[in-house]
């Protein structure tokens, strides 16, 4: 296994994220790659820096009493590529609880993603469904390591700490297609933040594989077509944490044919509160 130089210079996750809040346009960086484009977490984690700070500016800085990110959905329009992005965004509508904010970036003048969240401040209700529970995996970080494979594995994941536990990896031809583990930010990543933020969050869930890829038996190309992330509990889920913790992971397919994939996926705090839940669309060419 060869081992790469990593020039955080280069490709800093923290530059990207900060010249996101700032609006205008990104220089999205080599060492996020998988396959012919760009790791899809990454600029999913660039929205969500990209709409704080248009809520910064303003003058709807996120704070205790502001509302914050319930719902994102993002349509992965066209492959994005190293270079730069033009990120713009609108407040479709702030009312008193819940603002609603599109955004898009593009690339050579074409539209490559377009999304649409929601933010919402809490508000009484007497409706308390409790969130579904973690599944007992083992220890926070236990579990096979995911190892980087030059040529093989996507480059972004050496950014990525990767745990497997009693699941399959990708392309083993396995009967099952649901992934259990944990995850975290690998000391490649260069994560300078004292707590966890959103952005981790976000990046994080998209750096696993589609589950439905370990039924495949040889290495075959596969992409995010929709992408929807809600956040449950995110009032307290991420500032109540330490720092680069373990995620916990579980993705279970709900359905695939014809080529498309349905994935549902939730993740849990490290004790075990939910933060998280996931559904992506996904296709195969396999």
């Amino acid at each position: 296994m060869k081992s790469l130089a990593i020039e955080s210079c280069d490709m800093s996750f923290e530059a990207m994220i900060a010249q996101a809040r700032l609006g205008g346009s990104v220089d999205v960086n080599a060492g996020w790659g998988q396959g012919r484009a760009l790791f899809g977490g990454l600029l999913g984690a660039l929205v969500v820096a990209h709409l704080e700070g248009k809520l910064g500016q303003q003058g709807m800085s996120l704070n205790a009493n502001s509302p914050v990110l319930r719902a994102l959905t993002i349509s992965f329009v066209a492959p994005v590529e190293v270079g730069t992005l033009e990120m713009s965004s609108e407040i479709l509508r702030a009312g008193k609880s819940v603002i609603q904010i599109s955004c898009t970036l593009r690339q050579n003048q074409q539209i490559v993603l377009s999304a649409l969240a929601s933010f919402g401040a809490a508000r009484q209700s007497s409706v308390v469904v409790e969130a579904l529970p973690a599944p007992q995996i083992g220890e926070a970080g236990s579990g096979n390591s995911f190892p980087y494979i030059e040529g093989v594995i996507p480059e972004f994941t050496r950014m990525i700490d990767f745990r497997y536990t009693g699941c399959n990896l990708p392309f083993s031809h396995a009967k099952t297609s649901h992934i259990d583990g944990w995850m975290r930010w690998s000391e490649a990543a260069g994560i300078t933040s004292d707590a966890p933020r959103l952005v981790d969050l976000v990046a994080l869930i998209d750096a696993w594989p589609p589950a439905i890829l370990q039924m495949l038996g040889k290495p075959s190309p596969a992409s995010s077509l929709t992408w929807t992330l809600e956040f449950p509990a995110i009032d307290d889920a991420i500032l109540s944490s330490k720092k680069n913790p373990w995620w916990q992971y579980r993705a279970q397919t709900e359905s695939a044919q014809n080529g498309y994939g349905h994935i549902a996926t939730h993740i849990w705090r490290d004790d075990g509160k939910l933060v998280a839940i996931s559904r992506q669309t996904v296709t195969v060419f396999g």
